[in-house]
C-alpha cells in the first residue's frame, strides 16, 4: 500500500539560537518539571506551553528532543487532565474559565503534537547520524505520540462539539501514511502513558471517533467509547484501494474524516483505504446479546470504565451500516417555544399540570401529613434502638428513673410555630412555569423528520444530546415530542440543535410499576405516544431510564384514567429516556367489573376462557 504521493506534514521552522528554559537535555528536563507549582494547573501548563513553544524553534538532534519530550511527557499528562476536569461537563455555552481551560489544553496538545512529528521527520531526514537508538524504532515511537496526542485533541473537540481544526484531519492521515510508507504502522510499541499499541491502533481509534457520529454522544459516554475503540481496532481491517472494501472509505491525502465508500464518486486512488467494520459489528452483537441477558447492562472496559447499553446499539447503527438522511431541509425561521427534560414535557402535555393534579385532579392539595414520609426530620421511631434491642431486659424505664419534680414531657423537643411550618410545608417552591421553563428559539430549517434549532447564550445548563425536547410550533397548538439527536457548536457562542421528531404529540400519564411482592410502585411520569396509522407507527412509552425493562407490567393512571399494560419491545434508547412498545392488558377485577350477568359464580367460570 505505498505510495510516491508528497508526505504533507507541516513543522515550524528551527530559527532559535538557543533555548533558555532548562539545559536542553533529559536531565535539565527532568529537574524544571519537578520544580513546577503542580498545585497551580494553569501557572503549569503555561510554563509547558511556553518551553514546547521554544523547543519547536530550536535546532536539536532526534534523539536528544525526543529524550526531553519523553521526561515531560508525564507532567503533561496530568495537566492535561487536571484541565479537562475543569472544562467537562460543563454548560455548552461555557463560562470564561472553562472556556480558557479547554483552550490551553488544545494548545498544549497541538504542541505535543507538533514536537513528536518534528522529532519523526527529523530522524528519517539524519538517520545515519543517530547513534544510540535503531533510527526506526526512534521514528515509530515518534510517530505513535504524536498520532495519540492527536487523538486525544480530535476526542476533546467532539466532547465540547466543536468541528475538528482545519488541517487536523490532514495531519492524522499522514502521520499514519508515513508510518505506513516506512513499514512501521503494524510494529507494537510501548508506551507508559497512553498504554501499549501500534501506530494503526490509535490511527483508527482517530478515525472511528469520526465516523460513530460523535455530535450526537454525550462527554461521558465519548470517553467510554474512545476507550471502547482503543480495545477493538484489531477487529477493524484497513484495506487498500485494490485488496478489498469496506463501508467506509478515507483518503489519506485529504483533510477529511472517513466517509461512507459507496458515496465515493471518483476513481479510488493509492492514497484511499477501505475500512472493514464487519469483523468488529460481529463483535458488538455478540455483547448485545450477552448484555441482554446479564443482570448487570454494559460492557466492562477496565479501569472502571463501562459502555452503556444504548452506545452499543449506536456503534452498532453507526458503524455497522449506512444511514442517510430520509428528508431534505428546507429553511425557516417561524419561531418555536421549546422545553427540555423528561419533566417539562410531561407538565406541558398535561396541560400545564403539576404531577400530582395530573393523578389526582386540579382540586388536590396533599395536607401535611402526606409529606411525613419523605421527612426524615418528622417520621416517628416506631423501631427500638439497637442497644436497645440487645438488651431488652434493660429497655426503657417508666418515670421512676426520672429525678424527683420533673415529668417525661420535659425530654422533648419543643418547635416553635415557624420551625414546625417550615418543615412540613418544605419551604417556598419554585411556580411550575420556574422549574419547567420554555424558551423562544430562532429555527434555522425544518424537515418532515425534525428541526434544526439555532440557540444563542441563554441556551439551558444542562442539555445534552439524547434529552427529550417538547416543541410548540404556535401558541395553544400541541406539544410535539422530539429527541436532541446532534450537538453542534458555533462562533460568536452560538449552537445548533438537531431534532428529531418522535411523535407530534403525547398523553401523560403516572406509571406505577409491578412489583414481584405484588405491590406497585409509587407513580412516575412518563409520556404515551399515541399510534399514527398513517406512516404505520405504532403506541410506543418514554420512560426514565432507571427501574423500567421489558415485560414489566405497569398500571398508567391519570385522575380517574387507570389501565394495565405490558412494556415489550425496548424500541430506542438513550442516556435520558427509554422508549418501549407495549400492549393493553386486563387485571383480573377489570375482567369481574365488566361481567355482571349470569350467577355470581358464573363470571370466576368464564375467566378459564380467557386466562
Amino acid at each position: 500500500m505505498n505510495s510516491n504521493a508528497p508526505i504533507k506534514l507541516r513543522i515550524p521552522r528551527q530559527d532559535l539560537a538557543d533555548f533558555s528554559t532548562f539545559r536542553a537535555n533529559a536531565d535539565g528536563a527532568s529537574d524544571w518539571a519537578a520544580h513546577l507549582p503542580v498545585t497551580n494547573t494553569a501557572g503549569v501548563v503555561q510554563q509547558l506551553l511556553q518551553a514546547l513553544g521554544q523547543l519547536n524553534r530550536v535546532p536539536l538532534s532526534p534523539e536528544v528532543r525526543y529524550s526531553i519530550l519523553e521526561a515531560l511527557r508525564s507532567t503533561a499528562d496530568v495537566a492535561l487532565g487536571n484541565l479537562s476536569r475543569r472544562f467537562l461537563h460543563q454548560p455548552l455555552v461555557m463560562p470564561e474559565e472553562p472556556l480558557q481551560m479547554a483552550e490551553l489544553a488544545d494548545r498544549l496538545l497541538g504542541l505535543l503534537s507538533t514536537a513528536y512529528t518534528i522529532v519523526a521527520i527529523e530522524a528519517l531526514q539524519q538517520k545515519d547520524s543517530i547513534r544510540h537508538i535503531n533510527p526506526a524504532r526512534l521514528v515509530c515511537e515518534a510517530i505513535q505520540r504524536a498520532l495519540s496526542l492527536c487523538c486525544r485533541k480530535v476526542l476533546q473537540t467532539f466532547q465540547l462539539f466543536r468541528p475538528v481544526e482545519f488541517s487536523g484531519w490532514l495531519t492524522i492521515h499522514q502521520l499514519y501514511a508515513l508510518a505506513e510508507r516506512q513499514g512501521l504502522a503494524r510494529l507494537p510499541v510501548a508506551d507508559p502513558v497512553a498504554g501499549n499499541s501500534s501506530i494503526s491502533s490509535i490511527y483508527l481509534q482517530a478515525v472511528m471517533l469520526g465516523c460513530c457520529k460523535p455530535n450526537q454522544l454525550r462527554q461521558s459516554d465519548l470517553s467510554a467509547v474512545a476507550v471502547a475503540l482503543g480495545q477493538w481496532t484489531s477487529l477493524i481491517k484497513l484495506h487498500g484501494p485494490d485488496t478489498g472494501s469496506g463501508l467506509f472509505l478515507v483518503d489519506l491525502d485529504s483533510d477529511q474524516p472517513p466517509f461512507y465508500s459507496s458515496l465515493y464518486r471518483g476513481s479510488t486512488g493509492p492514497q484511499c483505504r477501505y475500512i472493514d467494520t464487519a469483523p468488529m459489528i460481529a463483535n458488538l452483537e455478540q455483547l448485545r446479546a450477552e448484555d441482554n441477558k446479564s443482570g448487570k447492562p454494559g460492557v466492562a472496559l477496565g479501569a472502571g470504565t463501562r459502555l452503556p447499553s444504548n452506545m452499543l446499539a449506536h456503534l452498532i447503527d453507526s458503524l455497522g451500516k449506512m444511514s442517510m438522511r430520509n428528508f431534505t431541509r428546507s429553511p425557516a425561521n417561524t419561531p418555536l417555544r421549546v422545553s427540555i427534560g423528561l419533566s417539562a414535557a410531561h407538565y406541558h402535555t398535561a396541560g400545564s399540570r403539576v404531577f400530582d393534579h395530573l393523578l389526582y385532579g386540579d382540586n388536590y392539595v396533599p395536607v401535611a401529613t402526606d409529606r411525613v414520609a419523605t421527612n426524615p426530620f418528622l417520621q416517628s421511631r416506631n423501631h427500638q434502638d439497637m442497644w436497645g434491642e440487645a438488651n431488652p431486659e434493660s429497655d426503657a424505664l417508666g418515670d421512676d428513673s426520672l429525678p424527683d419534680g420533673e415529668s417525661e414531657i420535659a425530654h422533648q423537643i419543643e418547635l416553635d410555630e415557624a420551625t414546625a411550618a417550615a418543615l412540613i410545608e418544605e419551604g417556598p417552591a419554585l411556580s411550575p412555569e420556574q422549574h419547567y421553563p420554555t424558551y423562544d428559539v430562532a429555527l434555522s430549517n425544518a424537515s418532515p423528520g425534525g428541526y434544526c434549532l439555532e440557540w444563542s447564550t441563554d441556551l439551558p445548563k444542562d442539555v445534552k444530546a439524547g434529552d427529550i425536547v417538547s416543541v410548540q410550533e404556535e401558541q395553544g397548538g400541541n406539544w410535539i415530542i422530539a429527541v436532541i439527536r446532534w450537538i453542534s457548536r458555533l462562533e460568536n457562542s452560538r449552537t445548533l440543535l438537531g431534532l428529531e421528531l418522535l411523535s407530534p404529540h403525547a398523553k401523560a400519564y403516572g406509571a406505577m410499576i409491578h412489583q414481584k411482592t405484588g405491590e406497585k410502585s409509587a407513580p412516575i411520569r412518563v409520556l404515551l405516544l399515541p399510534e399514527i396509522e398513517l406512516v404505520g407507527q405504532p403506541h410506543t412509552l418514554i420512560t426514565p431510564r432507571a427501574g423500567f425493562r421489558e415485560q414489566q407490567k405497569i398500571t398508567l393512571v391519570r385522575n380517574e384514567e387507570t389501565f394495565h399494560i405490558q412494556l415489550s419491545r425496548q424500541v430506542a434508547a438513550t442516556a435520558s429516556f427509554i422508549q418501549f412498545d407495549f400492549r393493553y392488558i386486563q387485571e383480573l377485577g377489570d375482567m369481574l367489573s365488566q361481567d355482571k350477568s349470569g350467577p355470581l359464580d358464573s363470571a370466576y367460570g368464564s375467566l378459564w376462557s380467557k386466562i
